[in-house]
């Protein structure tokens, strides 16, 4: 499926995080801009790393 659920999801979330990082500039407030801009992809590699260790369907492939 070219247009699945993750992929309207990834970009929703993309779309709404712009947008709040937007907003954030625009009523000056930079540095919660700026918090958002590095932790959430941080934030986002933790989780990615944390579901590739826990997953058992992984782990029984491997």
């Amino acid at each position: 499926m070219l247009f699945g659920p993750g992929i309207f999801i990834a970009g929703g979330a993309t779309i709404l995080v712009a947008l709040l990082d937007k907003t954030c500039e625009e009523f000056g407030i930079h540095w919660l801009g700026a918090a958002m801009r590095l932790l959430l992809p941080l934030a986002g590699f933790g989780l990615g790393v944390y579901f590739l260790e826990t997953n058992p369907m992984l782990g029984w492939l491997k």
